[in-house]
């Protein structure tokens, strides 16, 4: 049984008990299982507006251990516990909250934009036109409410636009 009394547990093998008298562990009685704790955020198109997303801690036990990896999006059905913080030997009056799960759903992986005909329309009408420099444009474009700093907004640009993504011939990826 793992013990949630205070979050995260410390990783020190014990080897005396609250009394001083030794502790042996004996290894055929013993029962281990899989543990993982992840931490995951709200989707960012779902958070409200100039905050950062809100993120829980959850924790995953024996089958469900290694079902997501590092940016899969997910749902997760669990059991929301509110844990005291410890402060040394004490509690503080803070507390921790964490999510046991009981199921890990992979959601699609590729999020599909919508876009309309009209948003099409817009994107032809834009490239058609003559003695505009496009750059310059999405440049400024971007974050229209920040006046000035045109060099930031373009390193910006570039990194959000990046490029096409090159795959050598040994299997590795290399980002545009």
């Amino acid at each position: 049984m793992t013990s949630y009394d205070s979050f995260p547990s410390s990783a020190i093998y014990p080897t005396k008990d609250d009394d001083g008298n030794l502790l042996e562990t004996e290894y055929g009685l013993c029962s281990y299982k899989d543990h993982q704790t992840v931490s995951i955020q709200e989707m960012p198109e779902k958070s409200p507006a100039g905050q950062l997303p809100r993120s829980v801690d959850i924790v995953l036990d024996n089958d469900l251990m290694d079902k997501c990896k590092p940016g899969d999006r997910v749902q997760v059905v669990g059991i929301y516990r509110c844990l005291p913080n410890k402060q040394g030997a004490f509690t503080s009056g803070t507390f921790h909250t964490i999510l046991l799960a009981n199921n890990v759903i992979l959601m699609n992986k590729e999020v599909s934009p919508q876009i309309s005909t009209d948003d099409v329309h817009k994107c032809k009408k834009f490239s058609k036109q003559k003695n505009v420099d496009v750059f310059e444009m999405l440049a400024k474009s971007l974050a229209p409410s920040i006046h000035g700093h045109e060099y930031i907004k373009k390193a910006l640009l570039c990194m959000l636009l990046g490029g096409v993504e090159k795959v050598l011939p040994n299997g590795t990826r290399l980002r545009g």
